[in-house]
């Protein structure tokens, strides 16, 4: 923990400068109406797997033609791998050569959990399966990974070894978890989740139906492994909320006052049910805290 605080510190003077520009942009972002209109729709650049291809500036992976559904990455700089999380399946590949070596991990969801998927009405190849959703460095030899385990969020750790060059690439399967609060039930679900400090700070939905959205926290030290959330309402803190991004940003100096930064749309609360306005949202949590403080630090960025 000591030496994971000094590599931050010397990292602040380099970044610290630019919070400022962050900040007006996090700010501006706040109260900003999201109008649905056709014209936002269009890509401004749209370009087919052809073209792609015809352009010579991409390399394709022909792990891919397995007709995996692709839902997160990992960049390891310091081994030069990628990790990619795909539906009952995570992939290991090398930055050189993608398809030269890659390893891969068969991660099914349980026989029974597809079973009570399917009788719930969801689909059998697009939804009963496990999507993987969540892949954050845990530390210098492990990978924390959960999937969405047919709307039963599962997650474990993967052991890449001590050797840069000799990569052991394991899912330990005898120490799974389940992954409510960490990991979408839905692999659709608009998701957020980030690594810091060995704690994993998320925003997703809580429950089946996709409705009690949450920001989460859990993981973390051994003496200090237990959830907080925002709090259960009724009227729900968060309004169906569609969560983009969250990234860990320094306020000051002071690796004690680090913050996580949320970035998310939720319908607006005021007005008819039938004339909702999509707000831009940005949310933020203290990393050093007491259970008190969590909601106050959300409420405190929608003044």
């Amino acid at each position: 923990m000591n030496a994971n605080k000094d590599e931050r510190l010397k990292a602040r003077s380099q970044d610290f400068h630019l919070f400022p520009a962050l900040m007006m942009l996090s700010m501006a972002m706040l109260f900003l109406p999201v109008i649905g209109t056709s014209k936002q729709n269009i890509p401004r650049l749209k370009l087919t797997y052809k073209d792609l291809l015809l352009s010579n500036s991409c390399i394709p992976f022909l792990g891919s033609s397995e007709g995996l559904d692709f839902q997160t990455l990992l960049l390891d700089e310091e081994r030069g791998r990628l990790l990619l999380g795909a539906k009952d399946h995570i992939f290991l590949l090398s930055l050189v050569d993608l398809n030269k070596n890659f390893k891969k991990i068969y991660w099914p969801a349980a026989k029974e959990r597809v079973e009570l998927c399917k009788l719930a009405g969801k689909d059998a190849n697009t939804e009963c399966a496990n999507f993987i959703r969540v892949l954050q460095p845990y530390n210098k030899t492990h990978i924390y990974v959960c999937g969405t385990g047919a709307f039963h969020p599962i997650c474990g750790y993967i052991d890449l070894g001590v050797y840069k060059e000799d990569v052991i690439f394991k899912l330990d399967t005898h120490n799974l978890e389940s992954g409510r609060l960490k990991c979408p039930f839905d692999p659709q679900q608009p998701f957020a989740s980030v690594m810091t400090d060995e704690y994993l700070y998320s925003g997703t939905a809580s429950d089946f139906l996709g409705k009690d959205t949450a920001f989460t926290r859990s993981l973390g030290p051994t003496h200090d492994h237990h959830y907080i959330r925002t709090d259960i309402s009724e009227h729900y803190w968060l309004n169906g909320a569609k969560f983009i991004g969250t990234f860990p940003i320094p306020d000051t100096y002071n690796p004690d006052d680090d913050k996580i930064y949320f970035f998310f749309r939720e319908s607006s609360q005021e007005g008819s049910t039938s004339d909702k306005t999509i707000l831009s949202r940005v949310g933020r949590v203290y990393t050093v805290w007491t259970r008190n403080m969590y909601t106050d630090t959300y409420f405190g960025m929608r003044q």
